[in-house]
């Protein structure tokens, strides 16, 4: 009897947790934020396309990268980024496996992300929503179980496992709800289109950021740290090893490069030729060029900032631009056999010399206390008597100007009320203008007395 009575309890317990999980698909399905997603977009593009000749891969960079229409025109094949944001090196190949397994592709462009290659060893994660999203997008059970088993220490596979859970993407927001199920009542959650008011999916895993940085409008608000060459794991590396043999097995060219991010992003960080050594020698050891746009020649590339829609992706007019040299470079117009040594410089120190002295943003870094403002110049000139900033105070409609001649400036903010305010900072370089912009703070003291 007693026996009867412990094989009902786990009968009883076993029922619960089968009722728990059936029901769990559907709730999720239902408060999954995900009704404009331009991953989805993406995933549900990438499985129509009756052939894919070129692919582009990597993370956000990559779907803010190429125009893959404009590029099909210009290679005369067919071409698609399988970008998605924040993508890990392991979820690159398992989409890659992916895409082997579907085309006959000709050639894999991998972009090297610093953000993306610094981070660690898998086992060190434990945030998942880059990984959950590729994984939503691979259909191939046994890629998509290889990459889940492979992406984490093995106490997040419950996780992995289950429908809800950290990470699922999921919202209890009545608004988000709401739209998600108007656009499975109207039918245009299946329809997989992706598009807001800032932005617009331009097919082919290619999104274009409408909005541009206003020229000399780069600025930040807490320091960046150096690019952390040391952390680049032994899983990263051989994962990469893993597309190198993926690639070659399958006759596949493989090329590597890096997107060009903004002068002022790559001087944040201090230590850019750190990385760039790294790339070029773990390329060149295994028999591949390495092309860094971020050192590319005026006379190839220049971008300004109005392209980029923040410090290190490119809106909808640097998406156009950057897509015609990344063609014309690829496609052969610069085959010279000293392209590289032509068309890039041998380090970006050298670039930054070439350059002349600039000023390329702004920190604007408030004190705990919210009574000071400190401003310092991200620049490649050296002499801090050269820089100067004319700072006004914006508040209610009043405005109050402050004139510093030091190059790392600390403005006292004088609060009495409450409320919003506006910082704007303009520098200055032997007096010829360099930067102009405007941050927004809120005090719960305010500005003026």
């Amino acid at each position: 009897m007693e026996k009867f009575r412990f094989n009902g309890r786990v009968l009883k317990v076993l029922a619960s947790a089968a009722v728990f999980l059936l029901a769990s698909f559907p709730v999720s399905f239902l408060l999954k934020d995900d009704a404009n997603s331009y991953a989805r977009a993406l995933f549900h593009e990438f499985y129509a396309q009756e052939r894919i000749d070129y692919l582009i891969c990597g993370a956000s960079h990559v779907s803010h990268g190429v125009e893959a229409n404009m590029a099909g025109e210009r290679f005369g094949r067919s071409v698609f980024n399988t970008g998605t944001p924040s993508q890990k090196i392991d979820g690159t190949l398992a989409i890659l496996r992916q895409a082997v397994k579907l085309h006959r592709i000709e050639k894999v462009f991998l972009e090297l992300d610093f953000a993306i290659t610094c981070e660690g060893d898998f086992s060190e994660r434990t945030g998942f929503k880059a990984s959950y999203i590729v994984a939503d997008g691979i259909r191939d059970f046994g890629i998509r179980a290889g990459f889940l088993l492979n992406c984490s220490k093995p106490k997040y596979y419950l996780n992995h496992l289950l429908p809800i859970g950290k990470d699922k993407m999921l919202t209890l927001n009545p608004k988000k709800v709401g739209r998600k199920m108007r656009s499975l009542l109207n039918g245009d959650y299946f329809e997989c289109r992706y598009g807001d008011e800032d932005s617009e999916y331009a097919g082919r895993g290619c999104v274009m950021d409408l909005d541009g940085i206003p020229e000399g409008g780069f600025s930040n608000g807490e320091r960046e740290m150096p690019i952390d060459v040391r952390n680049i794991s032994r899983d990263w590396i051989e994962t990469v090893d893993e597309i190198i043999s993926l690639c070659a097995e399958n006759g596949i060219e493989l090329i590597f490069y890096s997107m060009p991010g903004s002068d002022f992003y790559l001087n944040e960080r201090g230590n850019y030729d750190e990385y760039y050594a790294f790339c070029r020698n773990f390329c060149a050891e295994r028999g591949f060029p390495y092309y860094d746009f971020n050192l590319a020649r005026p006379e190839l590339l220049s971008l300004s900032d109005g392209d980029y829609t923040d410090d290190n992706h490119l809106g909808k007019r640097g998406v156009l631009r950057w897509t015609e040299v990344f063609c014309d470079f690829f496609s052969g117009k610069h085959a010279e056999a000293d392209a590289l040594e032509k068309y890039f410089y041998a380090s970006y120190a050298e670039k930054m010399s070439a350059m002349g002295p600039r000023i390329f943003g702004i920190y604007a870094i408030e004190s705990g206390d919210r009574r000071t403002l400190s401003i310092e110049p991200v620049t490649n000139a050296s002499g801090g008597e050269r820089i100067s900033y004319t700072v006004t105070l914006v508040s209610g409609g009043r405005e109050e100007v402050v004139q510093s001649d030091s190059e790392n400036a600390e403005i006292d903010l004088d609060f009495s009320g409450k409320g919003r305010f506006k910082v704007r900072i303009e520098s200055f370089l032997d007096g010829v203008p360099q930067t102009d912009c405007t941050r927004s703070f809120f005090s719960f003291q305010g500005i003026f007395r």
